[in-house]
């Protein structure tokens, strides 16, 4: 619709609106709500003008303008989250730029707001709204945030740095391509899972373990087909993941599942899913912006040695292999080390005895989880969960373990 001629039919009596590209569909407004028989002019027709550019679009090709001449980490925090003005009769984007400075859009206009709403500058179109921003962004620097308790909170060349000294530190030499599975699993967490779509699995929810287990499989691999150490779109990696059409594996988009989840009559779950989904898109842009200025400070291969500073045992991570084994032998075994925690519990004797047919083969059962969790059937993968997959010790018992019983190579005696 951008750059055609748009219409607001409006109800006079009552104010009720629609905004419309065609006469046809002012006149599907019209018979939809009204007898014409009953009124001689019971509407009017107003033209908007052109349908200018939502500022999403505006305003990240202006910030990517920002960030270019930038090195110094400053990421003015842009969030997205959609709104309903008086009067509006769509959604509209509202969009805030350092906390105070406020733009929102409606089909005609671009309305920039300053700080504590004393200053108002409109602009009808994207040129005029990237002067505005640019007078604006010369009244801003960027100061690093202290901690509640009056220390400065470790500056991100640390954190960075430190990262990729620990993912040497901890794993050794990793290849590319292990490098870049465990960094998907870190941005995977740190992107859908420890967000709101944790409160979606909470509780009383559909979304049960073995389908989170799938979901986060099949995540972790969709962000690893976007990373490479030639170019990662940090921006369009965050979105991506929180992209309501996404389709996981059970079928639905991500959309889909969030409403599956909602329940408006359940504390736990009555978060509207839609407005989850513009916040997590909000951090994900800040996120990309982010990591898109890292990169050019730290570069690629350091930053992503820096999202491999640790391991927490999914798909993908080093220790994933070891897991794998562990559990497979484990399932036949009774005595094996990691039934140590769960041999009392009330379900162990039923959980040996309720295998699926699919991963009744050992052999089967290791394959599908080696290529992947989200290869399982949802009742494989709820099984695989019931039997403590995640609590699986990860450790690689080069000294012993005492979780596992395993004991420490003897040393040798000269």
């Amino acid at each position: 619709m951008k750059n055609s001629v748009l219409w607001r039919v409006v109800d006079n009596d009552s104010g009720a609106e629609a905004i419309v590209s065609t006469p046809a569909e002012a006149v599907a407004f019209i018979n939809s709500r009204f007898d014409t028989d009953e009124n001689d002019e019971p509407f009017s027709f107003t033209e908007v003008g052109p349908f200018v550019l939502k500022p999403l679009g505006v305003i990240t090709a202006w910030a990517a303008k920002q960030d270019d001449g930038r090195t110094d980490g400053r990421t003015a925090p842009i969030t997205i989250r959609p709104v309903v003005t008086d009067g509006a009769i769509d959604k509209c984007d509202d969009v805030v730029l350092w906390g105070d400075v406020q733009v929102t859009w409606d089909h005609d206009v671009y309305t920039v707001n300053g700080p504590d709403g004393f200053e108002c500058n409109v602009a009808d179109s994207a040129a005029e709204l990237n002067e505005i921003l640019d007078e604006y962004a010369t009244d801003y620097e960027y100061v690093e945030p202290e901690r509640s308790d009056g220390h400065a909170r470790p500056s991100q060349r640390e954190l960075i740095r430190y990262g990729a000294q620990e993912c040497a530190s901890r794993f050794g030499h990793l290849d590319d391509d292990a490098l870049l599975w465990l960094a998907a699993t870190r941005i995977t967490l740190a992107l859908w899972r420890n967000t709101p779509v944790e409160n979606w699995h909470a509780g009383r929810s559909p979304l049960h373990d073995g389908m989170m287990m799938r979901i986060n499989a099949a995540t972790t691999r969709f962000v690893r087909s976007m990373l490479s150490f030639d170019h990662v779109d940090w921006v369009a990696v965050g979105l991506a993941i929180v992209n309501p059409s996404r389709v996981l594996p059970t079928g639905q988009s991500v959309l889909e599942l969030g409403l599956a989840c909602h329940s408006p009559d359940d504390p736990a779950h009555e978060d509207d899913p839609r407005d989850d989904l513009a916040e997590m898109a909000q951090d994900a842009i800040g996120w990309g912006r982010a990591y898109r200025l890292h990169e050019q400070e730290f570069g690629l291969r350091p930053l992503i040695e820096f999202f491999c500073a640790f391991d927490n045992g999914w798909f993908g991570a080093p220790s994933w292999g070891r897991i794998v084994d562990r559990f497979v032998a484990a399932v036949d075994d009774r005595e094996h080390g990691h039934w140590r925690v769960h041999r009392d519990k009330p379900w162990f004797d039923e959980w040996f005895t309720s295998r699926p047919a699919d991963i009744a083969d050992n052999a089967e059962l290791r394959r599908l989880l080696l290529a992947g969790p989200d290869l399982l059937s949802e009742a494989a993968a709820e099984w695989c969960v019931e039997g403590a997959i995640g609590y699986v010790c990860r450790d690689d018992h080069a000294n012993g373990c005492g979780r596992c019983g395993v004991p420490p190579a003897t040393e040798s005696s000269n």
